[in-house]
């Protein structure tokens, strides 16, 4: 099986990135997805608020796929 690397990267400032290794898109949104749900509003340790991933399941996240030993980079300023 040949995994792909997912990068759901927001189209413009101040969301989370989410980079995730996957067989499929659907795959790797369902992985996204439980992520954002676990960690969603937890006082301690990893913490995501609704700001932060406000965009999430709508076109605001732009997806690239990427191949083996292709390399993507992300500026979040």
């Amino acid at each position: 099986m040949v995994m792909k690397l997912y990068a759901f990267q927001p189209n413009g400032h101040g969301q989370y990135s989410f980079f995730v290794a996957a067989a499929s898109e659907e795959e790797a949104r369902n992985a996204v997805a439980d992520h954002i749900a676990l960690h969603k509003g937890k006082v301690d340790g990893h913490h995501i608020g609704g700001y932060e991933v406000e965009g999430w399941g709508t076109d605001y996240y732009v997806l690239t796929v990427l191949n083996p030993n292709e390399v993507i980079s992300n500026c979040n300023d």
